[in-house]
């Protein structure tokens, strides 16, 4: 049985382990975006939509009932 110790790692190690750990990060955050990305669409699709029609719902809907009023 030896006593050696294992090696000390450099700096160098350490910022290449720090770097390969954000790229991994970035690359699993890419591939789930790419793999739900029809459903990110039709979420903010939809999110926009019904914030539009919260914020000039209320106008439309008076201008059209003020136009058919005028027509009866």
């Amino acid at each position: 049985m030896s006593n050696q110790a294992s090696p000390q790692p450099t700096l160098a190690d350490v910022m290449t382990n720090v770097l390969n750990a954000v790229v991994n990060v970035l690359y699993q955050i890419t591939k789930m975006i790419a793999d739900n990305a029809s459903a990110i669409a039709t979420i903010l699709v939809v999110g926009a939509v019904a914030f539009l029609a919260y914020r000039y719902g209320s106008r439309i809907f008076r201008g059209i009932t003020g136009w058919l009023r005028t027509l009866f």
